[in-house]
């Protein structure tokens, strides 16, 4: 039986997956994983123990108490990024990794100065909202901007399902840390050039510019060797698919050779 990890983004947990499960093959051992800091009780962890590093080496701790031969991991959004860090630690563990709409500025994305002044100005018109809100300190307004910002002004919180809602509210202190993270740990063209593990990365066609840049920059600098032949951009979604049609999003990532 295949085993394939989920990992969520900025204001999930372990349970922002669930609902996608019910479209997964059966002879899919899925499980729900929730990175250090997050969930009901990830507020009392220390912020210093919020950054990329320490989540990637975590989920290789996980994958390594499973004692099975390789595990896949879908991930999103700010995950992405840890599944890439794990994956170059210890690529032993893992048979095939699935990214969409990755957001660390990384990949060689920071060394083009023209891509680069395209993501800073997206990336300042998406969080600027955020910020004012976080000084409000109103958890419901900090995760509102939050989802406006991810959907482009498309959805809002109050859109989505009662679920996401709770998971959402329950996860507000992330935005935060987010912004107060120490720098993600870089992944460079040269770094990528090693990377052993088969790679579908994957964007949505409506997602915000600064999804589609490192997505589409990552995707660009991978070995072609590894890449998964249904890579490339997901139609008509935008960065909230998982949670708005998880069903397009499996049966994408899952569809290739």
């Amino acid at each position: 039986m295949k085993t394939i990890i989920f990992m969520h983004g900025i204001l999930g947990d372990e349970g922002t997956w669930q609902p996608a499960f019910q479209y997964l093959p059966v002879d899919i051992n899925a499980i729900s994983y929730s990175m250090l800091g997050f969930g009901e009780h990830g507020k009392n962890i220390p912020e210093e123990q919020f950054n990329t590093n320490i989540h990637a080496h975590e989920l290789i701790q996980f994958c390594q108490s499973l004692n099975q031969e390789k595990i896949s991991v879908v991930a999103w959004s700010y995950s992405c990024h840890i599944v890439l860090l794990a994956a170059l630690q210890a690529p032993q563990l893992f048979e095939t990794i699935y990214l969409y709409d990755c957001i660390v500025p990384s990949y060689g994305l920071e060394n083009d100065e023209a891509l680069l002044k395209i993501f800073s100005k997206d990336l300042n018109k998406m969080m600027s909202p955020v910020i004012k809100a976080i000084r409000t300190q109103d958890n419901e307004n900090i995760i509102n901007a939050f989802v406006l910002a991810c959907s482009e002004q498309n959805l809002a919180l109050s859109d989505q399902s009662s679920n996401i809602q709770a998971i959402k509210k329950a996860n507000a202190h992330t935005v935060a840390r987010l912004l107060t993270q120490a720098e993600p740990a870089p992944v460079t063209p040269k770094m990528l050039e090693k990377l052993a593990v088969p790679c579908g990365i994957y964007w949505g066609e409506n997602s915000r510019t600064i999804f589609q840049l490192t997505s589409q920059t990552l995707y660009k600098n991978l070995p072609e060797s590894i890449c998964l032949n249904n890579s490339g951009p997901i139609p008509n979604a935008n960065h909230l698919l998982p949670e708005t049609s998880p069903n397009q999003l499996i049966q994408h990532v899952l569809n290739h050779q």
